[in-house]
């Protein structure tokens, strides 16, 4: 094992130092990484003036600027890769009939791998582990073969490409010997090159990420950094007076509760106030009401609503009436609970009367399932990217985008917006107060929104900076230390799987995880994280089944299909695809397996 860890360390100061020196991408040499971005920066920008580019199915939505600010080519462009053609003819192999080729079929437990730092490091709607798709790939091609995944989500297939040639000397022995156990002959270790595809451009910002070498040690310090300025900037609006009367405490997150009104009375009901239980910590189903004592439940209360002047637009809006109930804040090392002072609420009246920060997206809802149909946000006074947040919430998040993209690395500034996105949704409304976590009162308050959908608790945690992204950032940096194999060794494309723009008979295996039917509405939900980036998905050919974008199980089947045509097409006479799926739905199993027998 130390001789694997020292090893690693040769190849990170490799790295390092291919950042200042000449590196070497798809032939060329360049005279530092920079310059290699420059370059292709500047090719993919004339590329973008090209209409017919433009056209193609799949493209996102988004300016020329926004494209390239996301993209670093040719490795990851947040729009069809115009290198994908070059990067299989320069590092892959054309087929050649005369060369045999013979593999018996494997399966695999996709749970495997679920509690890897790797695989934590970056959450998204579903994914199979890159240690469930290591033995695949081992077992289906050589080093230095091209993978392909056209539903790459985020970009897991990539990671485990890269681990067949830098995994720990540990795993590799638990492997062999496995497989020593099952009669099967010893893998062939050494990275593989991958094909990594999917239409969100969110998606595939993760997966380049996730994929594209970086100077850990470098990140590390850039984010201690941006933490910092951020506490200089508005350190000020997470203050606190502790109960001493003397010192501050520095707030870690404020409990805000929905504002109800008692249907017998019509008297103001604090939801956490009465029907939250303090000492169990647990939400009542009958409460009295404070003013006249009727017994209520959650569904006989009303919400009430509030007018105020949306300070993006001008216009007054309609929003659900909130309070800030409880403050959580640290003296030292000591954690306190308070309710709110009228020094604490009068900074954050402070802060609501503050412009918005620019970098937040003012970017109006489009109509969609998850957000017109299912969560009716609306009637949360959710219609604009910005409602999602609370005014100090808002000007934490502008501040944190500002300064990740203020980084003068390109790469460091990249993985800086890779931490800082998944604050979005963590520091947004969907964030719900979980006093109760694993049965027992306590544990952290951050990512506690509801994964798949887009719901508003009537009690919300409203989190610090620092509370969400301190620990990130140090679990981040632990878990990048094993960095990956060679730069170059995955190409990133966002566009459709129906038409990746590969050359026939190009790729020597293919690991795909594709969308599950109705299961989970991937567009909708990345919405608002493309938001910030300013490049979303064109949803139009996405292969899911929606009443709202009016598609059903044969449209599905027929995209579906589709896919794997294309799939069909790209992968080499006789070679393996892998393809995981689940649903609990027959008709929706039945229609891939005739898309796959149509294909």
């Amino acid at each position: 094992m130390a001789g694997n860890d020292t090893n690693m360390n040769d190849l990170l100061h490799n790295q390092r130092a291919e950042a200042t020196g000449p590196v070497e991408c798809l032939g060329q040499t360049f005279a530092s990484d920079a310059a290699r971005r420059e370059h292709y920066l500047k090719l993919l920008a004339e590329k973008l003036q090209d209409p017919a580019f433009r056209k193609q199915e799949g493209f996102p939505q988004g300016t020329d600027a926004a494209i390239l600010a996301m993209s670093d080519p040719p490795y990851y462009t947040a729009c069809p890769n115009p290198w994908l053609a070059e990067f299989v003819a320069h590092y892959g192999k054309p087929y050649d009939s005369g060369v045999k080729y013979s593999r018996e079929p494997l399966a695999i437990d996709v749970s495997v791998g679920k509690t890897d730092a790797i695989y934590k490091a970056h959450s998204y709607h579903t994914k199979v582990p890159h240690l469930a798709i290591v033995p695949s790939i081992l077992h289906y091609t050589q080093p230095g073969d091209v993978v392909l995944d056209g539903f790459a989500g985020s970009g897991m297939t990539g990671v485990a490409a890269q681990w067949c040639g830098t995994a720990p000397t540990s795993y590799r022995f638990e492997l062999e010997q496995a497989w020593k156990k099952e009669g099967r002959a010893a893998p062939q270790w050494g990275a593989r090159r991958a094909v990594l595809n999917d239409l969100s451009p969110a998606a595939t910002f993760i997966g380049a990420n996730y994929n594209i070498p970086f100077d850990v040690d470098a990140f590390a310090q850039a984010g201690k950094q941006l933490l910092k300025a951020v506490e200089q900037d508005i350190g000020w609006m997470y203050e606190t007076l502790h109960s001493d009367g003397k010192s501050k405490g520095r707030i870690d997150y404020t409990v805000w509760s929905q504002l109800y009104s008692c249907p017998e009375c019509a008297g103001e009901v604090n939801f956490t106030e009465e029907a939250l239980d303090e000492e169990s910590k647990r939400v009542k189903d009958e409460f009295p009401c404070p003013h006249c004592g009727a017994e209520l439940t959650k569904t006989r209360l009303e919400r009430l609503y509030t007018t105020k002047a949306d300070v993006s637009t001008g216009k007054s809006i309609q929003v659900p009436k909130r309070a800030a109930t409880l403050i959580v804040y640290t003296v030292g090392k000591t954690r306190y609970e308070k309710k709110p002072t009228s020094d604490d609420l009068n900074v954050i009246q402070r802060i609501e009367s503050l412009p918005l920060p620019p970098q937040v997206p003012t970017t109006e809802i489009p109509p969609m399932h998850m957000t017109h149909e299912r969560a009716r946000m609306d009637y949360v006074g959710i219609t604009h990217i910005h409602h999602f947040f609370l005014p100090r919430a808002a000007q934490a998040m502008g501040k944190l985008w500002e300064k990740a993209q203020g980084q003068s690395d390109a790469r460091i500034r990249e993985f800086l917006l890779f931490m800082v996105e998944q604050g979005i949704r963590g520091m947004s409304l969907l964030n719900r107060y979980k006093p109760i976590q694993y049965g027992r009162i306590g544990g952290s308050q951050v990512g506690l929104d509801m994964p798949g959908v887009y719901y508003v608790s009537a009690i919300s945690s409203e989190v610090s900076p620092w509370y969400q992204f301190d620990g990130k950032l140090g679990r981040l940096v632990s878990a990048f230390q094993i960095q990956w194999s060679k730069e170059g060794a995955s190409l990133i494309t966002t566009g459709t799987a129906s038409n990746i723009g590969l050359p026939s008979e190009s790729v020597d295996y293919i690991f795909t995880d594709p969308p599950f039917g109705e299961n989970i509405y991937y567009a909708d939900l990345n919405f608002l994280v493309e938001a910030w980036h300013g490049v979303t998905t064109d949803a139009k050919p996405e292969a899911i089944i929606d009443r709202y974008k009016k598609k059903a199980l044969p449209d599905y089947q027929h995209l579906m299909q589709r896919c794997f045509a294309e799939y069909q097409r790209v992968l080499k006479p006789g070679r393996w695809m892998t393809v995981v799926f689940s649903n609990s739905k027959a008709a929706v199993w039945n229609a891939i397996q005739v898309a796959l027998q149509q294909a």
